[in-house]
């Protein structure tokens, strides 16, 4: 359900949020040029009408169908849109927001059931004429009818609006907006709902205390600042570099794991928010266009002329109630021990092996958030600049968690949006996180990310004493383990196949292969070696050609045989019999081989086997 909400909201907020500059831009010629701007000019305010009327509705009726059906379906879309705002009086924000993805969801399974279906050289012809007729009709339904119908309902909602305004029942909305905002409903409510409500009212008033409801950042700056001076642990140390991120890089979703840590700090929230809110309800204050992000600069710029102090006064205000509620709850309850919520699922060792995996291949890792802007860019430039140093060829970018990029390897998000992002992206490790600040789960990863970055630099100086390795990277250091005792064979061979996959030589899969191909039959060789490897299906598991020794002074029984040596092997095409004639060769001198089977040296078996 969660997840549906989630989606449902995500639609909605999708339609508005690219359009957001085009909002602030009408929003800045409404506050600088209308007869109470800051600089009222009679010819430039002309402007203001237009841009509300047309092309912001036709803009997000665009945006909308572009969603649904591509280009096409923006197209008509924007005509459909075009349909209800001529056959109504007021901005058709809902109407648009409503005709825009019907229109496009109309035309795609028009396409969907002319498929294959057209005869050749009448593809445009038909193309363009289905858009042309079919948007023709929904203008024409949407000028005679449902424009009636939205109109009615965007009157509805505004009076609503209005209503629990004037009987000082504004407030109120904070017990739903404030729990709603750490479910990640935050762009939903206000770039989804609340926008759209505010730009029709500053038609009428030249200002609208709508944009303020959610995007308020005094309610999220109080509760980082009693973090900062109250709090304990983690949550303490992390607070002062999120209040900066919070308050003046507008980016709210910083503060959610902080009130997820203590659930109880959601009614300091909304004491804030609401004190807020009848501040400015009293003093008839508000904004000419959204704020976006919700930054205290944003509120300053977007303030109506006369009426800067006092919307700053009321950030103020939220920020002061709840610092001081917050301060009284974290005081009380505060622990040493306390830290931010984190991801508490302790990695077994398959899962570590698979995670190797991952890592060893993995060229791009993604942050997602809700909107793909906030909090993801925030921690992608964050995770961007700590791996640096590392010198990995690796790319880190941000999205949406419903437009996570094809080629993304491994997706980081935050917790409440997990699920979505494993239905969006199923193939992809996720990594899931509380705090894109300071998060265990960041740490785990940056850990992973450091022993690549060792193992390719111990790759380039694998040259020891002297000695060439028959290839750059077909046996290294790290992918060989002396002293190691197993239960039995089978044991033995999980322990050179994960070898293989730390090593970034095969998937996951493989290991699994080379057991399948044990029970066929032995792959015990004599002289106390094994050359345990995968079968030929598995070979689109090889992701390069690869050996690793594990050494068993004390033997393994390969169906009563003791191996002493088990050397795991995984080949490119038929690079494995190259790897076996190499092992064979090697292993020769039958004096040198005892040695291998007691050497404490790692290095010693690395000289041998590289020579």
């Amino acid at each position: 359900m969660r997840d549906k909400i989630q989606n449902f909201g995500r639609a909605l907020s999708a339609m508005v949020m690219p359009n957001i500059g085009a909002f602030i831009a009408w929003g800045l010629i409404t506050a600088l040029f209308i007869p109470t701007g800051w600089f009222p000019n009679e010819h430039l305010a002309k402007l203001v009408s237009p841009m509300l009327t047309y092309m912001l509705p036709l803009l997000i009726g665009y945006t909308a169908g572009h969603n649904v059906a591509g280009v096409r379906g923006g197209v008509i879309g924007a005509i459909a849109t075009a349909g209800v705002i001529v056959g109504t009086d007021v901005p058709m924000f809902i109407g648009a927001m409503i005709m825009g993805p019907l229109a496009a969801w109309i035309i795609k399974r028009f396409d969907k059931a002319v498929e294959g279906k057209i005869r050749a050289g009448f593809e445009m012809l038909v193309n363009n004429f289905s858009l042309g007729i079919i948007g023709m009709l929904l203008a024409i339904v949407g000028y005679m009818s449902i424009g009636g119908a939205i109109s009615w309902l965007t009157e509805l909602f505004e009076s609503g609006i209005v209503y629990l305004k004037d009987h000082s029942m504004l407030p109120l909305v904070s017990i739903f907006i404030e729990p709603a905002k750490v479910m990640f409903l935050n762009n939903a409510i206000n770039h989804g709902i609340l926008t759209p409500l505010g730009s029709v009212q500053v038609q009428e008033l030249g200002e609208s205390i709508i944009f303020f409801l959610e995007s308020n950042p005094g309610p999220g700056f109080g509760l980082l600042m009693a973090y900062w001076c109250f709090g304990k642990g983690t949550a303490k140390s992390s607070a002062p570099g999120a209040v900066l991120i919070q308050f003046i890089g507008g980016i709210h979703e910083i503060y959610y794991p902080y009130v997820l840590a203590r659930p109880i700090l959601i009614l300091p929230m909304i004491l804030g928010a609401s004190s807020s809110i009848l501040f400015m309800t009293v003093a008839h204050a508000g904004l000419i266009g959204p704020i976006s992000p919700g930054s205290i600069i944003s509120v300053i710029i977007m303030s109506a002329s006369g009426k800067t102090l006092i919307n700053v006064a009321a950030v103020l205000i939220a920020a002061t109630v709840t610092f001081l509620t917050s301060a009284l709850i974290l005081r009380r309850g505060a622990k040493e021990s306390d830290t931010l919520p984190e991801n508490r699922f302790k990695p077994k060792y398959k899962r570590d092996a698979e995670s190797a995996a991952d890592i060893a291949k993995a060229r791009h890792i993604v942050f997602s958030c809700d909107a793909g802007m906030g909090s993801s860019a925030l921690g992608a430039t964050r995770f961007r600049k700590r791996i640096e140093p590392l010198a990995l060829d690796l790319k880190v970018s941000n999205s949406s968690v419903n437009s996570i990029p094809e080629d993304a390897d491994i997706v980081v998000c935050q917790e409440g949006l997990v699920s979505r992002a494993k239905g969006n992206a199923p193939k992809v490790r996720v990594v899931s996180i509380k705090n894109f600040l300071e998060d265990p789960a960041l740490d785990a990863l940056y850990e992973e990310l450091t022993k690549r970055s060792d193992k390719a630099a111990e790759a380039e100086d694998d040259t020891v004493s002297g000695v060439t390795p028959t290839s750059s990277s077909v046996l290294t250091l790290s992918g060989i383990e002396v002293g190691a005792k197993a239960a039995d064979k089978w044991e033995a061979i999980a322990e050179a196949g994960s070898l293989l996959v730390k090593g970034g030589y095969v998937q996951m899969e493989y290991v699994d292969a080379m057991i399948e191909r044990e029970k066929i039959t032995t792959t015990y060789l004599g002289m106390g070696i094994a050359i345990p490897h995968g079968t030929e299906s598995a070979k689109k598991q090889v992701m390069r050609s690869g050996i690793t020794v594990v050494q068993y002074p004390e033997g393994v029984d390969f169906d009563g045989e003791k191996a002493y040596l088990v050397i795991g092997i995984a080949g490119v095409g038929d690079e494995h019999l190259e790897l076996l004639a190499r092992v064979s060769e090697a292993l020769e001198d039958e004096e040198v081989l005892e040695a291998l089977k007691t050497t404490t040296d790692p290095e010693e078996i690395y000289k041998v086997l590289n020579a």
